[in-house]
C-alpha cells in the first residue's frame, strides 16, 4: 500500500487505466494526476474516471506536455511520491524532468519499449538516447537494464540526487524499472565508482568490467574520489 497522503503522477496516461488502478487499489492517496498531451486522451480519461466511480478531485487530469508538468512540480511540496513513465518507445526525453519531480525517497517507475535499441540493433540511437553503446551477447537484456539505470543516475546526479534500484524487470519487448530517488551531494560523489565500462571479447563474448571511478578511504574521516585505473589482470 501507499503512504497516506501520497501523490502520484501518471505522466503519459493515455486512457487513464493505470491512474485509475492506482486510485482504486491504494488507500489514502491525496492525488493521482493523469497527464496526457492529446486532448482526446484527456477527455477519455475523464470519462473513464467517472465510469469507475472515482472522485474527480482524487484522480485529476492534466492536458500538457509531460516534461512541462514534471518541471512545474519540481519544488518541494509540489513533488510526487511516485512518478510513472510509460511512453511509446524511449523515455529518454522525460528523464531529466522526472528525476526532479520525485519527492525525497519517492519512487520513479520507468518503462522502455525500445528493446531493439537497447539490445544493440541500433547502437548509434542507443548512444543518442541513453549515452551508452550497447553490446550484443548472452547478457544483452541485463545490459539493457543496467544502461537505463546508469542513465537515470547521471540525470539525477546533475541535481545532487542519486537513485537506489528496487526492482528491474526485462519482459518480452520492454524493460520496467523501479528506483527510489534521494538527495545527497556526498552520495553523488560516489556515482562514478558505481559505473563501469564493459570490455567484451569479440570472439568468445566473455567480458570484464572496468570501473569509471574509485573511492579511496584515506582515513576514518577522509575520502578521496579519483578516476579508476585499469586492473592488472585486464591491462593490455
Amino acid at each position: 500500500g501507499a503512504v497516506v497522503g501520497s501523490r502520484i503522477l501518471d505522466a503519459l496516461s493515455a486512457s487513464g487505466m493505470r491512474a485509475i488502478r492506482y486510485a482504486k487499489e491504494l488507500d489514502g492517496l491525496a492525488l493521482v494526476l493523469a497527464n496526457d498531451y492529446d486532448a482526446s486522451a484527456v477527455e477519455s480519461i475523464r470519462r473513464n474516471v467517472e465510469f469507475n466511480g472515482l472522485d474527480a478531485s482524487l484522480v485529476q487530469t492534466c492536458h500538457a506536455d509531460a516534461a512541462l508538468t514534471m518541471m512545474l512540480h519540481r519544488d518541494a511540496g509540489k513533488q510526487f511520491d511516485l512518478v510513472d513513465l510509460d511512453p511509446f518507445g524511449s523515455p529518454a526525453v522525460f528523464l531529466d524532468s522526472a528525476v526532479q519531480s520525485v519527492s525525497e525517497g519517492g519512487m520513479l517507475a520507468v518503462t522502455c519499449t525500445d528493446m531493439a535499441v537497447l539490445c544493440g540493433n541500433h547502437s548509434e540511437a542507443c548512444f543518442g538516447k541513453y549515452g551508452t553503446m550497447p553490446l550484443r551477447g548472452h547478457s544483452t537484456h541485463e545490459f539493457a537494464l543496467r544502461m537505463v539505470l546508469a542513465c537515470l543516475q547521471t540525470h539525477a546526479a546533475r541535481y545532487k540526487r542519486y537513485i537506489v534500484p528496487m526492482v528491474s524487470c526485462s519482459i518480452d519487448f520492454y524493460v520496467r524499472l523501479f528506483v527510489r530517488v534521494y538527495t545527497s551531494p556526498q552520495e553523488v560523489k560516489k556515482s562514478a565508482s558505481k559505473l563501469s565500462h564493459v570490455l567484451q571479447c569479440v570472439n568468445c563474448g566473455s567480458y570484464d568490467l572496468q570501473s569509471v571511478g574509485k573511492v579511496v578511504q584515506r582515513s576514518a574521516t577522509s575520502v578521496k574520489f579519483t578516476p579508476a585505473t585499469f586492473s592488472a589482470d585486464i591491462a593490455p
